[in-house]
């Protein structure tokens, strides 16, 4: 094993102007902290197949390198998974609109600060949600409900507007809604295998959370931590049409504490089950599954990331 090195995985959607630049910048800030550019590696790719590939190519090299998901919360999603139970370093480099996770660890960081933070090489253990009938892993957020309908209708959104995809949260709200409020879940969470006492639904929606915001900046766990082991159960009792504009309102800024049909639950697991036996959507990090029932546990410092 060589050197400690570097591998910047860039999203293709991301464009060649806009690599070329992160390139110029990284080479830049790489020289400044006296590093060798020879073990630095800035490429694209194409799926989570080509991101494998890539990984255990320099990981082959360097066993303990960085690797560093380039984009937004998608390709942060797509190479974390890859991050899991392995000896690399994770680190995000927001590209794009969809920077919830970024955002959410490192407030208004910079892009030239992130890269310094990352060629400094200081970590922290960080956990992850995983879900076993999906083998898939959540870094941030999952949810279930209306919130998980704004999220799919925002990514149908955004293919057809690409010019407006910083409003696609927002924007996706109104019909998100004509498609129902009030969602039948059985919600069963628990805490070190004692199971814990919920109320009863319909739910507006219900958000497990490992990280702080999601959909575009709504703070549903303003003091989430990342690394403690623990989840938060976020759910909304169902409640007048009138009422969720002013609900949702409240999530954008991170002020829903005092809603009195809002509950939070610290737990390390939690079962998701549709009562008519009809499939859920289910928003992963902005990634949208189907299913009937799943199941969420606590992945206790998962992954190692730079801080």
């Amino acid at each position: 094993m060589g050197n400690k090195g570097f591998l910047f995985i860039f999203n293709q959607a991301a464009g060649k102007k806009k690599k070329a630049d992160i390139n110029a910048l990284v080479l830049d800030r790489a020289s400044k902290a006296g590093l060798n550019k020879d073990d630095i590696f800035l490429v694209y790719s194409t799926s989570k197949a080509s991101s494998q590939f890539l990984i255990d190519r320099f990981s082959e090299k360097y066993r303990d390198g960085v690797v560093v998901a380039c984009g937004g919360d998608g390709t942060v999603h797509s190479i974390g998974n890859l991050m899991i139970d392995t000896a690399l370093t994770f680190a995000i480099l927001p590209l794009g609109t969809g920077n919830d996770l970024y955002t959410g660890l490192y407030g208004n960081r910079s892009v030239k600060d992130q890269i310094d933070h990352i060629f400094k090489g200081k970590t922290s253990e960080t956990d992850a949600i995983y879900i076993p009938e999906l083998d898939l892993y959540t870094m941030n957020i999952l949810s279930v409900g209306a919130d998980a309908n704004v999220v799919f209708q925002a990514n149908d959104f955004k293919e057809k507007h690409k010019f407006l995809q910083k409003y696609a949260y927002m924007a996706s709200i109104p019909k998100a809604l004509q498609a129902g409020t009030a969602f039948d879940i059985r919600l069963t969470a628990r805490k070190e295998g004692a199971e814990l006492m919920l109320m009863d639904g319909p739910y507006i929606l219900a958000a497990l959370c490992n990280g702080v915001m999601y959909g575009g900046g709504f703070k549903i766990n303003p003091d989430g931590q990342v690394n403690d082991g623990l989840l938060e159960l976020v759910y909304v009792q169902t409640m007048p049409m009138n009422k969720i504009w002013t609900v949702l309102y409240k999530f954008f800024a991170g002020n829903h504490e005092d809603l009195e049909e809002l509950r939070n639950v610290l737990c390390d697991e939690v079962v998701y089950a549709s009562k008519d036996g009809s499939p859920m959507v289910l928003n992963c990090d902005g990634e949208i599954y189907q299913l009937p029932t799943f199941t969420c546990q606590v992945k206790k410092h998962a992954y190692k990331r730079i801080i």
